[in-house]
């Protein structure tokens, strides 16, 4: 198909995942409002745990990505059944699953509870929801409807205001109204009225295609890098790679070897404020692979500040992600696989 097609994205797009991706800077202004009840005590932490699986995990990997530059505070961010030993009385866990059901990330606020670790609770519903209120959890109660990875904004925003209302600076107000304007820009850019020849989220699923693609981040962008191969793998279905530099360039670039690096497509995440020893890694790396890979490509931040900058990002790949389905064949929104592991998994186990 072509993606300019516009009845053919409607009849291949059965659940409407384009209004759902152009109202991401909607839907990122709105979470801004949504605040905890009853408040969070003001005590500042020394650590922050981000329990969370899937979707629902990708606001923490945000959350951490942009405390890096501003905070004193470490942020973890746990995938997994109940919380790890560090965590203390001196620790605030922001349990974030956008169906309420996800038993490891329901299983964390219950050892929170046990071990008297403060815990604020962002869901939709479910579980959670009313393990929370039963406990007297602080509670940011979220619009249903969506897809956890298409949640994005409500899962990020809320624990960005838990975090500033302990004492944590991330983000200043700027910063947030900067990120919130750069994803509005955005959006006029990406979606499928937009042309393939002005459109980048367009051009990078052409220029993916049918090979894998093998995402690459810089020490501020890796988590983007995660972020694009889950986004990848559940709305296209199909396997990416992603790593991050430096770290790669010790290790994985070995197997950038002709024949077999012919079957996938380099992508780069690049940062406006990137250092330029990680310019350099990403320009060497480049020459040295682009004849054994299948294709390479680049997407760059936008925005000024470092939450624009990584929000901008997620966005692109969010769109990318989808046209790669669209030109796949693929149902974007239904994921058929994990529901079944749900089915099998029993009561409890629900997605993220």
């Amino acid at each position: 198909m072509t993606l300019d097609d516009q009845s053919e994205i409607k009849r291949r797009d059965l659940h409407n995942a384009r209004d759902v991706l152009a109202g991401f800077p909607a839907q990122c202004r709105d979470a801004t409002r949504l605040v905890p009840s009853p408040a969070l005590p003001r005590a500042k932490p020394a650590l922050v745990v981000v329990a969370g699986m899937g979707g629902s995990a990708a606001g923490g990997d945000l959350l951490a990505a942009c405390a890096a530059e501003r905070s004193d505070v470490p942020i973890v961010v746990h995938r997994g059944y109940g919380l790890p030993a560090i965590a203390g009385d001196r620790t605030l866990v922001i349990a974030v699953s956008y169906s309420g059901n996800t038993v490891e990330t329901v299983s964390a606020v219950e050892v929170a509870i046990a071990r008297r670790i403060p815990a604020v609770a962002l869901t939709a519903g479910g579980t959670l929801g009313a393990l929370a209120a039963r406990h007297g959890v602080p509670l940011v109660t979220l619009p249903s409807g969506l897809m956890p990875r298409m949640a994005l904004g409500y899962l990020f925003f809320p624990a960005l205001a838990a975090a500033e209302n302990v004492g944590l600076q991330i983000a200043r107000a700027d910063d947030i109204a900067d990120a919130l304007a750069t994803v509005e820009t955005l959006a006029a850019e990406l979606g499928p009225d937009r042309p393939t020849a002005t459109n980048e989220a367009k051009r990078l699923a052409v220029a993916i295609g049918t090979r894998m693609p093998a995402i690459y981040g810089g020490p501020d962008t890796g988590a983007i890098a995660y972020r694009w191969k889950t986004d990848v793998e559940e709305n296209a279905k199909t396997f990416a790679l992603a790593g991050a530099l430096p770290e790669m360039s010790h290790n994985e670039i070995e197997a950038w070897r002709a024949p077999s690096a012919a079957a996938l497509h380099l992508l780069l995440l690049r940062d406006a404020a990137e250092p330029p020893e990680i310019a350099r890694r990403f320009a060497i790396l480049r020459d040295l692979v682009a004849s054994a890979a299948g294709g390479v490509s680049e997407s760059w931040t936008r925005g000024s500040s470092r939450l624009a900058r990584l929000l901008s990002l997620v966005y692109v790949g969010q769109w990318t992600s989808y046209y790669l389905a669209l030109l796949r064949g693929i149902d974007p929104w239904s994921v058929p696989l994990l529901d079944e592991l749900k089915r099998r998994m029993g009561p409890g186990a629900s997605s993220s």
